[in-house]
C-alpha cells in the first residue's frame, strides 16, 4: 500500500469518526433515556397495583392492569400471570365456588402477577408477603362502600323521574324570555 493511499484511508476514517461519533453518542443517550422511561412506567404500574391491592375495582388499579400489555411486552411470566388473572375476571361461571372462594382465588392470581412484576423490577418479595402484608383499616373499606353507594344513588336519581322540572307561569319558557314582565319593559320613547 502506498503512502498516499494510507493517508487517504486514515483521513477517511478520521472524517467518518468525526461525523459518526456525535450520532452514536446521541443514539446511546436516546437508548438510555428510553430504558429509564420504560423503567419509570413499570415502577408506576407496580406502585398503583401495590397500593391498591385490596381495592379490586379502583380506577387506578384497573388502569395499571390495562397498561401491563404495553409496558411489560415481552416479559412472558408477567404477561402469563396477567392473562391468567384477566381470564378469571372475564369468566362468567366458577363451578363449585362461592363468592368468597372466587375472591380468594383472584387474590392469589393477583399476588402471582405482582410477584412476577416484582421479579422484573428486582424486588425480593414473596407471593405470601405480597398477598398478606397490607395495612388497610376497616374504615377505608367503609369509605369505599359509602362512595360507591353514593355514586350509585346519584346515578339512579338522575335516571329517574324523581326530580321533575316544570316551568311556572302562563307562558312557555321561550315566550317568557322574549316578553319580560310589564315592570321590566322599557318605557316608550325611552322615558322612564
Amino acid at each position: 500500500m502506498s503512502e498516499a493511499s494510507v493517508l487517504w484511508a486514515t483521513g477517511l476514517m478520521s472524517a467518518t469518526a468525526i461525523i459518526a461519533a456525535p450520532i452514536i453518542a446521541l443514539w446511546v443517550q436516546r437508548q438510555s433515556e428510553e430504558r429509564k422511561a420504560r423503567e419509570l412506567r413499570r415502577q408506576s404500574i407496580f406502585r398503583s397495583l401495590w397500593i391498591n391491592r385490596r381495592r379490586p375495582f379502583y380506577i387506578a388499579r384497573v388502569d395499571a392492569l390495562n397498561m401491563i400489555d404495553v409496558d411489560f411486552f415481552g416479559d412472558k411470566k408477567v404477561q402469563g400471570a396477567w392473562d391468567d388473572l384477566r381470564a378469571d375476571y372475564f369468566r362468567q361461571e366458577h363451578p363449585g365456588l362461592n363468592e368468597e372462594q372466587i375472591a380468594t382465588q383472584r387474590e392469589e392470581k393477583f399476588a402471582t402477577l405482582l410477584f412476577e412484576i416484582s421479579q422484573v423490577l428486582n424486588y425480593e418479595f414473596g407471593r405470601t408477603y405480597i398477598r398478606d402484608s397490607i395495612y388497610r383499616p376497616q374504615l377505608h373499606d367503609d369509605f369505599d362502600g359509602i362512595e360507591f353507594e353514593t355514586r350509585r344513588r346519584v346515578r339512579d336519581l338522575l335516571r329517574s323521574d324523581a326530580l321533575p322540572v316544570r316551568f311556572v307561569g302562563n307562558q312557555p319558557p321561550q315566550a317568557a324570555a322574549e316578553n319580560p314582565p310589564p315592570d321590566e319593559r322599557p318605557a316608550p320613547n325611552g322615558k322612564a
